[in-house]
This record gives structure tokens, sequence and C-alpha cells, in this order.
């Protein structure tokens, strides 16, 4: 089949904070951290934004948090945030609202997947090797996006 483009453009991609620390297992423990990984609380957060004074530019902030909680098991512990820059294709009908909701489903996926292939690159140096990042139910994560929006602006009233 042949490719059509999308009228989002990735323009460019930049992870701006990152850090890595591997936690041992307590001495003694017969416990292999990478049977772990797969139990890590993964913390992922995102934001999007326009560019004030730049027409057709939009940011999508984004952020995980791997195995960072209080609770944190043996192996590695993880926090990356990334910003991607993106635009419409200028011939795009798209209205504003058909845009967002273009920023909020594939800008928001794009820019985990960039934060994955990242995460992917940096661990296989790491002692356990390449860490590859679960499955997102994109759909669960936007809801839940929404709904803290909903509240924290109920707050502010």
């Amino acid at each position: 089949m042949e490719l059509v483009k999308s009228e989002l453009v990735l323009e460019d991609f930049f992870i701006v904070n990152s850090s890595y620390n591997f936690i041992e297992p307590e001495k003694g423990s017969s416990i292999n951290p990478k049977d772990l990984i797969n139990d890590y609380y993964i913390d992922i957060d995102f934001i999007v934004r326009d560019v004030k004074n730049e027409d057709n530019k939009y940011l999508v902030f984004s952020k995980l948090d791997i195995n960072r909680s209080e609770d944190k098991l043996p192996g590695y512990s993880i926090f990356v945030e990334g910003i991607a820059v993106y635009s419409f294709d200028k011939e795009t009908k798209l209205n504003e609202k058909q845009k967002s909701e273009f920023l909020w489903s594939s800008g928001v996926s794009i820019s985990i997947n960039s934060l994955r292939s990242y995460l992917s690159t940096m661990t296989s140096f790491f002692p356990l090797g390449k860490y590859s990042l679960p499955s997102v139910d994109l759909t669960t994560l936007l809801n839940q996006k929404r709904e803290s929006l909903i509240q924290k602006n109920k707050k502010k009233k």
C-alpha cells in the first residue's frame, strides 16, 4: 500500500532532561532485577501547547517516570522528558478543534514513541540491557489527562 502522509508534521524531537539510577538488590537477596522489569510503576504525563507568536507551531511536552515511586524495585530507575515540535501541512483544511484532536492523539503517541526509542537506545548500555517501554493504552491515557485537567480547572474556580 502506498504511504499517505499525515497532515501533522513532526519537525523535531529533543530530550531535555534525563536521569538514571541502578538500584541493587539487597545483600543476600536472590532476586534477579531483570525479572522485575515488568513490575515497574510507570507514570506518563504530557502537555500540548501552541507556540505563542508563531503560527502553525505546536509543542508536546512528554515525560516518563519509571520505577521512581517510593516503593522502588531493584533494577532501573529512570526519568526522561522530551519536547516534540509539530506543525501542520500548509495545505491542511483542518479547523482548530481538529488540529487539537490530532495533536492529542497522534502528537502524543509520536512523542511517547520517541521517548520509547530514546529509552531503548540509552538502556542498551546499562547492566540489565535494553528496556522496552510497554505498549500504552492511549485512549485511557488521554481520558485520564482530560479528567485531570477538568479537576484542575474546577479547583481554580
